[in-house]
């Protein structure tokens, strides 16, 4: 009777113990499930980071540093973004508003401060009379003609938000009243005789403002990635980024080519595309930055119109060039870093063997400066 009261304990602790066993690896088991659950959360909503990168504040690694960012780009809404415009707001001022004349500034800064009503296609600048004495001088309207063209080349090469414009239905409207003998100038800026002067792509202010939230959406996940690295890191990670989306457009009909929602939309660009795509995602993060316009040498000796960039860092200005270094390249194989950034970060003594400045953005405006080049690369 007690060796079989003994052996009921016995399989009684073995039980025990057995369930206690269950029990930790039933645990284990649903904290790995659990887990698993979470990161395919995070993956859905979040972003995907490519090339996981440990920051380093001022050194210039190429290599471990440079991952591209991928942003889910379904996840991208329609709805207005409340942080649009308020993160990594630009520390660099308007850099072309400075070199405009006076008539040229008045004119820039009506057309910026009322900028969201350029979206009707049909709101009308109106000067009054503010430019009257110039008007009544011999060549007046020849002067104020250059100034308007150069305001709106300065500022569209400032802002790179205006996909939506077309320029070329935009009109100066200069008009005389006279009263007792004397004739005052009256001036205005809107879209003339032309219905509006908005793009056929972008005719109503709804088209539009959804444009610019998807671009804003998809920009705004490329500035939460970069925000802890070090300006050259993020320049560079951009860089990259940028070239693994956008497409070179061959065809050159294509209507969104040349601005940021050719690009950043329709993944497909021109140089200027490039430029200005990059330059508004370093406005965001903060990276001085301008576009500028010019001729360069290709690979087959020929001189093509071609626009690049200019960053700052610590004071010293650097040129980058997407475009070129978008590759295209036959054969599958890893790009060397060399090849990887032939155009980022280059003083003027590489860069400008075969880039050349050309300040002269329209015909019929002025010609404007560059920021001068470091002579020598980045390091």
């Amino acid at each position: 009777m007690k060796k079989n009261k003994g052996n009921a304990l016995i399989i009684i602790a073995i039980v025990v113990v057995v369930i206690i066993i269950l029990g930790i690896i039933g645990y284990f088991v649903y904290e790995y499930l659990n887990s698993e659950k979470n990161n395919q959360n995070l993956y859905n909503n979040e972003f995907v980071e490519q090339n996981e990168y440990s920051n380093i504040d001022t050194s210039n690694n190429q290599g471990e540093n440079t991952g591209i960012l991928t942003p889910i780009l379904n996840e991208i809404k329609e709805e207005n973004n409340t942080e649009s415009g308020q993160i990594g707001q630009t520390i660099a001022a308007a850099y072309y508003y400075g070199q405009l004349d006076s008539y040229g500034k008045v004119i820039y800064n009506k057309i910026k401060q009322d900028k969201e009503r350029l979206k009707t296609g049909t709101y009308i600048f109106d000067f009054g009379t503010e430019f009257n004495t110039l008007l009544q001088a011999k060549d007046g309207q020849t002067t104020l003609n250059t100034s308007f063209q150069s305001a709106w080349n300065a500022l569209s090469y400032d802002e790179d938000d205006l996909f939506y414009i077309d320029v070329s239905k935009m009109s100066l409207t200069s008009e005389s009243r006279s009263l007792g003998g004397i004739t005052t100038y009256y001036v205005s800026i809107g879209p003339g005789n032309n219905k509006n002067y908005l793009k056929e792509d972008f005719q109503t202010q709804d088209s539009i403002e959804k444009a610019q939230n998807y671009i804003d959406n998809l920009v705004n996940q490329v500035v939460e990635q970069t925000k802890n690295d070090a300006t050259d890191i993020k320049i560079k990670r951009i860089h990259n980024w940028l070239i693994s989306t956008i497409q070179y457009e061959k065809d050159e009909n294509s209507k969104n080519q040349h601005n940021i929602y050719g690009a950043l939309h329709d993944k497909k660009a021109v140089c200027e595309g490039y430029a200005r795509s990059f330059k508004y995602i370093m406005k965001k993060v903060g990276v001085p930055a301008v576009l500028v316009s010019g001729t360069a040498r290709n690979s087959e000796d020929k001189t093509e119109s071609h626009a690049w960039n200019y960053v700052q860092i610590n004071e010293n200005w650097y040129a980058v060039d997407v475009t070129w270094d978008d590759p295209i390249i036959t054969e599958e194989r890893p790009l060397s870093i060399e090849e990887k950034y032939r155009y980022c970060l280059k003083g003027s003594d590489e860069f400008f063997k075969d880039h050349t400045e050309d300040g002269m953005i329209s015909e019929n405006g002025m010609k404007f400066k560059y920021p001068t080049l470091s002579k020598s690369n980045y390091e």
